[in-house]
Protein backbone atom coordinates (compact mmCIF):
# COMPACT_ATOMS: atom_id res chain seq x y z
CA UNK A 1 0.00 0.00 0.00
CA UNK A 2 2.98 2.34 0.51
CA UNK A 3 3.51 2.66 -3.27
CA UNK A 4 -0.18 3.17 -4.03
CA UNK A 5 -0.06 6.95 -4.58
CA UNK A 6 2.78 6.61 -7.09
CA UNK A 7 0.62 4.23 -9.16
CA UNK A 8 -1.18 7.38 -10.34
CA UNK A 9 2.11 8.58 -11.86
CA UNK A 10 3.85 7.57 -15.07
CA UNK A 11 7.50 8.53 -14.74
CA UNK A 12 8.90 9.19 -18.22
CA UNK A 13 12.24 10.62 -17.01
CA UNK A 14 13.64 10.83 -13.53
CA UNK A 15 17.19 11.86 -12.60
CA UNK A 16 18.34 13.37 -9.31
CA UNK A 17 14.81 13.52 -7.94
CA UNK A 18 13.65 12.95 -4.40
CA UNK A 19 9.95 12.30 -3.98
CA UNK A 20 7.64 11.74 -1.09
CA UNK A 21 3.97 11.61 -0.26
CA UNK A 22 3.10 14.15 2.42
CA UNK A 23 -0.47 12.96 2.86
CA UNK A 24 -2.33 9.92 1.57
CA UNK A 25 -6.00 9.47 2.40
CA UNK A 26 -8.82 8.12 0.24
CA UNK A 27 -9.77 11.66 -0.79
CA UNK A 28 -6.48 13.62 -0.62
CA UNK A 29 -3.01 12.98 -2.04
CA UNK A 30 -0.15 15.39 -1.41
CA UNK A 31 3.06 14.82 -3.41
CA UNK A 32 6.38 16.64 -3.01
CA UNK A 33 9.17 16.41 -5.61
CA UNK A 34 12.61 17.99 -5.31
CA UNK A 35 14.65 18.10 -8.51
CA UNK A 36 18.28 18.58 -7.55
CA UNK A 37 20.93 20.54 -9.45
CA UNK A 38 21.13 19.29 -13.04
CA UNK A 39 18.31 16.80 -12.48
CA UNK A 40 15.16 16.26 -14.47
CA UNK A 41 11.66 14.95 -13.94
CA UNK A 42 9.07 14.19 -16.57
CA UNK A 43 5.87 12.72 -15.15
CA UNK A 44 2.20 12.27 -16.06
CA UNK A 45 -0.51 12.05 -13.38
CA UNK A 46 -3.84 10.36 -14.05
CA UNK A 47 -5.79 10.84 -10.82
CA UNK A 48 -9.05 9.15 -9.86
CA UNK A 49 -12.39 10.83 -9.11
CA UNK A 50 -13.43 12.49 -5.86
CA UNK A 51 -9.87 13.43 -5.06
CA UNK A 52 -7.91 16.48 -3.98
CA UNK A 53 -4.43 16.32 -5.52
CA UNK A 54 -1.67 18.63 -4.32
CA UNK A 55 1.67 18.49 -6.12
CA UNK A 56 4.70 20.62 -5.22
CA UNK A 57 7.86 20.82 -7.31
CA UNK A 58 11.05 22.40 -6.00
CA UNK A 59 13.38 23.00 -8.95
CA UNK A 60 17.09 23.38 -8.28
CA UNK A 61 19.83 24.95 -10.37
CA UNK A 62 19.77 23.92 -14.04
CA UNK A 63 17.06 21.38 -13.21
CA UNK A 64 13.97 20.62 -15.27
CA UNK A 65 10.42 19.53 -14.40
CA UNK A 66 7.87 18.66 -17.10
CA UNK A 67 4.52 17.64 -15.66
CA UNK A 68 1.13 16.77 -17.09
CA UNK A 69 -2.00 16.15 -15.03
CA UNK A 70 -4.75 14.54 -17.12
CA UNK A 71 -8.26 13.91 -15.80
CA UNK A 72 -11.67 13.00 -17.19
CA UNK A 73 -14.59 13.84 -14.92
CA UNK A 74 -17.88 12.03 -15.45
CA UNK A 75 -21.13 11.69 -13.53
CA UNK A 76 -20.98 13.77 -10.36
CA UNK A 77 -17.22 13.40 -9.88
CA UNK A 78 -15.22 16.11 -8.15
CA UNK A 79 -11.53 16.74 -8.74
CA UNK A 80 -9.50 19.44 -7.00
CA UNK A 81 -5.92 20.07 -8.03
CA UNK A 82 -3.28 22.40 -6.59
CA UNK A 83 0.22 22.76 -8.02
CA UNK A 84 3.30 24.66 -6.89
CA UNK A 85 6.35 25.36 -9.05
CA UNK A 86 9.06 26.73 -6.75
CA UNK A 87 12.41 27.62 -8.30
CA UNK A 88 15.35 27.76 -5.89
CA UNK A 89 18.25 27.78 -8.36
CA UNK A 90 19.37 29.59 -11.49
CA UNK A 91 18.69 28.25 -14.98
CA UNK A 92 15.80 25.97 -14.03
CA UNK A 93 12.90 25.07 -16.30
CA UNK A 94 9.43 23.98 -15.22
CA UNK A 95 6.31 23.27 -17.22
CA UNK A 96 2.97 22.13 -15.83
CA UNK A 97 0.04 21.35 -18.10
CA UNK A 98 -3.28 20.40 -16.51
CA UNK A 99 -5.92 19.03 -18.91
CA UNK A 100 -9.46 18.30 -17.81
CA UNK A 101 -12.48 16.88 -19.63
CA UNK A 102 -15.79 17.43 -17.84
CA UNK A 103 -19.02 15.59 -18.62
CA UNK A 104 -22.45 15.27 -16.98
CA UNK A 105 -22.33 17.18 -13.64
CA UNK A 106 -18.61 16.89 -12.95
CA UNK A 107 -16.72 19.59 -11.05
CA UNK A 108 -13.09 20.69 -11.32
CA UNK A 109 -11.18 23.21 -9.23
CA UNK A 110 -7.58 24.12 -10.14
CA UNK A 111 -5.18 26.36 -8.25
CA UNK A 112 -1.67 26.78 -9.61
CA UNK A 113 1.14 28.81 -8.08
CA UNK A 114 4.52 29.81 -9.48
CA UNK A 115 7.15 30.98 -6.97
CA UNK A 116 10.47 32.50 -8.08
CA UNK A 117 12.42 34.37 -5.38
CA UNK A 118 14.59 37.40 -6.13
CA UNK A 119 18.20 36.80 -7.16
CA UNK A 120 17.21 33.71 -9.19
CA UNK A 121 18.21 34.16 -12.86
CA UNK A 122 17.63 32.46 -16.18
CA UNK A 123 14.48 30.61 -15.13
CA UNK A 124 11.77 29.52 -17.59
CA UNK A 125 8.32 28.69 -16.23
CA UNK A 126 5.14 27.55 -18.02
CA UNK A 127 1.76 26.82 -16.43
CA UNK A 128 -1.23 25.86 -18.59
CA UNK A 129 -4.73 24.70 -17.74
CA UNK A 130 -6.91 23.48 -20.63
CA UNK A 131 -10.50 22.42 -19.98
CA UNK A 132 -12.92 20.69 -22.33
CA UNK A 133 -16.51 21.06 -21.09
CA UNK A 134 -19.03 18.66 -22.62
CA UNK A 135 -22.15 19.56 -20.61
CA UNK A 136 -23.78 22.77 -19.51
CA UNK A 137 -23.89 21.33 -15.97
CA UNK A 138 -20.10 20.96 -15.64
CA UNK A 139 -18.37 23.44 -13.36
CA UNK A 140 -14.73 24.47 -13.81
CA UNK A 141 -12.87 26.97 -11.62
CA UNK A 142 -9.26 27.79 -12.44
CA UNK A 143 -6.97 30.25 -10.70
CA UNK A 144 -3.32 30.73 -11.65
CA UNK A 145 -1.12 32.71 -9.26
CA UNK A 146 2.42 33.99 -9.64
CA UNK A 147 4.85 35.26 -7.04
CA UNK A 148 7.84 36.30 -9.15
CA UNK A 149 10.35 38.53 -7.45
CA UNK A 150 13.18 38.11 -9.97
CA UNK A 151 13.68 40.24 -13.08
CA UNK A 152 15.39 37.48 -15.13
CA UNK A 153 12.48 35.08 -15.66
CA UNK A 154 10.55 33.91 -18.72
CA UNK A 155 7.07 33.07 -17.48
CA UNK A 156 3.99 31.99 -19.39
CA UNK A 157 0.65 30.98 -17.96
CA UNK A 158 -2.81 30.51 -19.30
CA UNK A 159 -6.17 28.91 -18.74
CA UNK A 160 -8.80 28.02 -21.33
CA UNK A 161 -12.30 26.60 -21.01
CA UNK A 162 -14.24 25.52 -24.08
CA UNK A 163 -16.51 22.92 -25.62
CA UNK A 164 -16.30 20.54 -28.53
CA UNK A 165 -16.67 22.23 -31.90
CA UNK A 166 -19.57 20.88 -33.99
CA UNK A 167 -17.33 21.02 -37.07
CA UNK A 168 -15.16 18.30 -35.52
CA UNK A 169 -18.12 15.94 -35.23
CA UNK A 170 -19.15 16.79 -38.79
CA UNK A 171 -15.62 16.05 -40.03
CA UNK A 172 -15.70 12.62 -38.39
CA UNK A 173 -19.18 11.89 -39.80
CA UNK A 174 -17.92 12.53 -43.35
CA UNK A 175 -15.45 9.71 -42.70
CA UNK A 176 -18.12 7.29 -41.51
CA UNK A 177 -17.40 7.71 -37.79
CA UNK A 178 -20.45 8.06 -35.54
CA UNK A 179 -20.88 10.83 -32.97
CA UNK A 180 -20.08 8.72 -29.88
CA UNK A 181 -16.94 7.24 -31.42
CA UNK A 182 -15.87 10.68 -32.69
CA UNK A 183 -16.32 12.13 -29.22
CA UNK A 184 -14.17 9.38 -27.66
CA UNK A 185 -11.44 9.82 -30.30
CA UNK A 186 -11.41 13.57 -29.67
CA UNK A 187 -11.26 13.13 -25.87
CA UNK A 188 -8.42 10.60 -26.17
CA UNK A 189 -6.52 13.04 -28.36
CA UNK A 190 -7.14 15.92 -25.96
CA UNK A 191 -5.87 13.91 -22.98
CA UNK A 192 -2.79 12.54 -24.75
Amino acid sequence: MANYPFELCTFLREEKVSKRVEESTPDHLDFHFCIEQGGCLQVDFRPREHLTLTVAFVIGEDAEAIVRILYRGQGDSTFKCCTLQKHIGNGGISSIEVKYVGEDRARFDYRGKIDVPENIAGVKVVQKNKNLVLSEHVRVDTEPAMDIRSKDVECFHGAAIGGMDCEILQYFSTRGIGENMAKEIFIDGFLS
